[in-house]
């Protein structure tokens, strides 16, 4: 099902780049207006140039022309260069979670978009915002900047054996410490042998998507689009592939974050009558701390939904234990029961649909709801007075996610933080592509 293959990627020339910390990024979609200015100042040379390009700021008309005229002047000038041959390149991530060190061990390569489409499995729902704003770049740039971070589960560890010895007794070709102290290391695979091994290997998997289902959809869109007017590939490396970084849920290196809800611009928004309603629903009790509401939500995980809820009107700490009788009736009868099991589609439904109105039509205009992974940061926004409420969630887990996915069901959009996040910039994608 996994068409995958090694490719000739474009990087950072290290004689004028030599510290790559200075110009790769976070995936686009997490870069602040905040963190792109600081991208801007750390390097004329950053990806942010391409990927999150300030140009739209001064001339939205004029953004993607100009991220294809960097890429294209980075080219020429030897900034970026091509590697000579063919390669997987097999990418660890180093880093700390809860006081616990890991390595999450997986490999970039081109994945087939004809042959492979229907066998990779989603999990989110998108939004058409976001796959517009690709398309735009990538119809400029004809180029994948940035992975999307596909899942696969092999108990065997088969593959993880292949890069610990392609990886073991050589120094890594990249290492960059990101800006959440994350360790970043690469190492490109030519020898044939090894890379026919990791292709016959996978060509069993089911890959499921993990982060870049937006980019996923527009790569999709834009082979088709590419196809409409008759133009071919010229090459392996073309719009009928994708960059992607692959990594086996069975090793011991995937963490999934939650990402927590503010609420804003709710019309005679207050936390009394909310919680008066919530009662049909929800066991509440209000936390002397926000110590005491993540302590409650890790142990209330274990048996059963529980969720943090901290408004601006009171600022203090409520813990939300969803009711026995209420697990028993279907909260979400359109969907199955994988569906109806994960903590966010109860915060979805209940919460903001139910108790404030606040529809799939309105999320998707993405009206009164905005995300953030940090609980500190969602306290310090509410006290602001920048939004009206914060609801906090426990992460979903691996499984679920597999679950959710191998049934067909979509979960709603930002359910899972995958950390850490891959890198944008690391390598290139450069497509070549027959234009009658």
């Amino acid at each position: 099902m996994a068409h995958l293959f090694p490719f000739q990627a474009y990087r950072y020339n290290r004689q004028i780049v030599p510290d790559l910390g200075r110009v790769v990024t976070q995936p686009y979609d997490k870069i602040s207006p905040e963190m792109q200015e600081e991208y801007y100042r750390r390097s004329p040379y950053s990806v942010v140039q391409i990927t999150r390009s300030l140009e739209k700021n001064q001339n939205p008309d004029t953004k993607y022309p100009a991220a294809a005229a960097t890429l294209r002047r980075w080219i020429e000038q030897g900034l970026l260069i091509q590697d000579p041959r063919p390669a997987i390149y097999v990418y660890y991530q180093d880093y700390e979670t809860d006081g616990e060190t890991k390595t999450r061990k997986g490999f970039i390569a081109l994945l087939d978009l004809k042959r492979s489409a229907s066998g990779i499995l989603p999990h989110e729902r998108t939004l058409a915002g976001p796959k517009m704003d690709r398309l735009q770049l990538m119809r400029s740039t004809e180029c994948n900047d940035d992975l999307i971070f596909m899942l696969y589960n092999d108990d065997r560890l088969a593959v993880n054996r292949i890069l610990d010895v392609q990886a073991s007794g050589c120094a890594p070709e990249i290492e960059v410490k990101d800006d959440f102290g994350a360790l970043h290391r690469v190492w490109s695979v030519t020898d044939r042998s090894a890379i026919e091994t990791i292709q016959e290997a996978m060509a069993a998997q089911e890959l499921f998507i993990a982060d870049g289902h937006h980019r996923f959809e527009t790569s999709l869109n834009y082979m088709r689009e590419c196809e409409a007017k008759g133009w071919a590939p010229a090459g392996l490396e073309s719009f009928d592939k994708r960059m992607v970084a692959c990594f086996n849920t069975a090793g011991q290196g995937i963490t999934i974050l939650p990402t927590h809800r503010l609420v804003r611009d709710l019309p005679q928004f207050d936390s009394r009558a909310f919680l008066k309603a919530a009662g049909r629903y929800f066991d509440s009790k209000e936390e002397p701390s926000a110590e005491a509401l993540w302590a409650a939500m890790k142990e209330g995980r274990r048996l059963g939904h529980i969720f943090g809820f901290y408004p601006e009107d009171t600022r203090r700490f409520y813990s939300l234990r969803l009711k026995e009788e209420a697990r028993r009736d279907p909260l979400t009868p359109a969907h199955g029961e994988a569906y109806q099991d994960l903590d966010v589609s109860i915060l979805h439904t209940v919460v903001l649909e139910k108790l404030l109105g606040i529809d799939e039509a309105k999320l998707v205009a993405q009206a009164h709801v905005d995300f953030a992974r940090d609980r500190d940061a969602c306290i310090r926004r509410v006290n602001e007075g920048k939004y009206q409420a914060g609801f906090f969630l426990n992460p979903t887990s691996v499984e679920q996610v597999q679950r959710v996915a191998s049934l067909g069901g979509r979960m709603p959009q930002k359910s899972t933080d995958f950390y850490p996040k891959l890198l944008t910039g690391l390598l290139f994608m450069k497509m070549k592509i027959s234009k009658p």
